[in-house]
């Protein structure tokens, strides 16, 4: 998974043209271990950066860093929490001379958490896999934008790890 972010960061230089855009989002996720019939909803703040591959603005790749801002109980007292999310994307979406222009995304997302146990004592898991996205900017300016998005990051044995993401962006 690392070696697939690090050629996925290698590579965005390559397609950067003139444009780009950066931005801050507040992340709810829904994790849902396979070891246990609870969910937990710990919540995260992400950076995101995005350069276009085509002069329409139509294509790009996208990186995320995210960390970890609030905790969830899972089970039993057990407190769930983000500590690191990383990820890689392909985005398409509308043309951008519309005011809301929806947009999908593929990519790779790997996600750290750490369970607190009521007695003491912790117990790290790390969930990573191929995400699908769906989610749409909101043109405010010409130069800042809103963003709502909805990223299945992972579903992969048992474990599934949904974001659902509000963010506020800028063009460069």
């Amino acid at each position: 998974m690392k070696k697939v972010l690090l050629a996925a960061t290698l590579a965005l230089p390559m397609f950067a043209q003139a444009s780009g855009y950066a931005g801050l989002e507040i992340v709810s996720s829904k994790i849902e271990p396979d070891n246990t019939s609870s969910s937990a909803k710990p919540n995260a703040l992400q950076f995101k950066f995005g350069t276009w591959i085509n002069k329409d603005e139509t294509l790009g790749g996208e990186l995320r860093l995210g960390l970890g801002v609030g905790d969830d109980e899972l089970s039993n007292n057990v407190d769930l929490e983000i500590d690191r999310m990383y990820g890689a994307y392909f985005r398409g979406q509308f043309p951008n001379t519309l005011p809301v222009r929806p947009y999908g995304l593929i990519g790779v997302s790997y996600i750290e958490t750490t369970a607190n146990f009521p007695g003491g004592g912790s117990d790290g898991e790390n969930y990573k896999d191929l995400s699908l996205g769906l989610g749409a900017d909101i043109t405010i300016t010409n130069q800042i934008f809103l963003s709502v998005e909805y990223l299945r990051a992972v579903d992969r044995s048992g474990d599934e790890v949904s974001n659902l993401g509000f963010g506020i962006n800028g063009r460069f």
